[in-house]
Parts: structure tokens; sequence; C-alpha cells
């Protein structure tokens, strides 16, 4: 988990400010207008490499995934990363997602899971992965979704 320890160090204070979650679509909507980067964090990590990609954290949400499970997991490990920094509340199964999510970037390339076949087991666990960082990044787990306008939680 070196990349979420290093996010939240970047934000010291910013783990107070949320105790929710934002979606990928609101990480991935400051990725793509340069006049709504709003948040400490965002503007801390969107220019920072992500993992083995060649690309910063904003370029990666600006890459269609096209059904390859490295930038499905990508945009979700992002907008989690994004929010853990943030201060949203993690359980158990979403610390570990967010641990073995951290441990594939560093792993593996787009190219390599994309010469992988689509039965195959690892790209098989990057999408199970996907799955619990989503179901976490909408509220489905946890303590819900924020209100983009005030950070306040709910669903």
């Amino acid at each position: 988990m070196a990349m979420i320890i290093a996010l939240s160090a970047v934000m010291p204070d910013a783990r107070a400010e949320a105790q929710c979650q934002f979606t990928q679509g609101y990480w991935q909507n400051r990725a793509q207008n340069a006049n709504d980067l709003s948040t400490e964090v965002w503007m801390a990590i969107r220019d920072q490499p992500f993992y083995l990609s060649s690309l910063s954290y904003r370029q990666v949400l600006q890459v269609a995934p096209k059904g390859n499970a490295y930038w499905i997991l990508a945009h979700q490990l992002v907008a989690a990363q994004s929010n853990y920094a943030l201060g949203a509340e993690s359980v158990d199964i979403v610390s570990a997602a967010l641990a073995r999510g951290d441990q594939l970037m560093a792993q593996y390339t787009p190219d390599q899971i994309a010469a992988m076949p689509k039965n195959g087991e690892v790209r098989q666990e990057l999408i199970a992965v996907s799955r619990v960082l989503d179901d976490w990044n909408n509220g489905l787990i946890g303590t819900g979704t924020c209100d983009a306008g005030t950070g306040a939680g709910g669903n």
C-alpha cells in the first residue's frame, strides 16, 4: 500500500475533510476539466506518475478502458486512492482491494494485461479488485458517496 501511504502523506490534514467517497466520474471530471480541479488532494496527485503506465493520474482517467482490465482497475484505483487520501472511511474488504490493486499496478503494464487472455487468472483478478473499488467509490460499501458540493456523506 505504498501509493496509498504516499497519497495520505501529501495531504496530512485532508484525511479529516471527508468521511465519504466521490465516484470515479467525479475524479474523471477533474481530469478532463482544467477549471474544475477543486480538491487539494487531486491537485497534489494529478500529475504524479501512475505506476508502470507511463501516464499521470490525470492522463489515466482520460484513457478509455476498451475492455483492458488494466485500465478498468486503474480508473477505480485512481478514484479509490483519491477518496482514501481525502479521508473516506475504509472497511477491510476495501483496504485489501486497495493493497492488491497497488501491487498489481506495480507489477504489470497496460500492454502486458492487454496481451493476456480474457479469461486469464490475472485479468480476472484485476476485474474483481476493480469491482470492489467501484462499489466503494459508488457508496455501495462504506459510508456512502459525498455530495459534490458539500463533501457531506449520503446515499
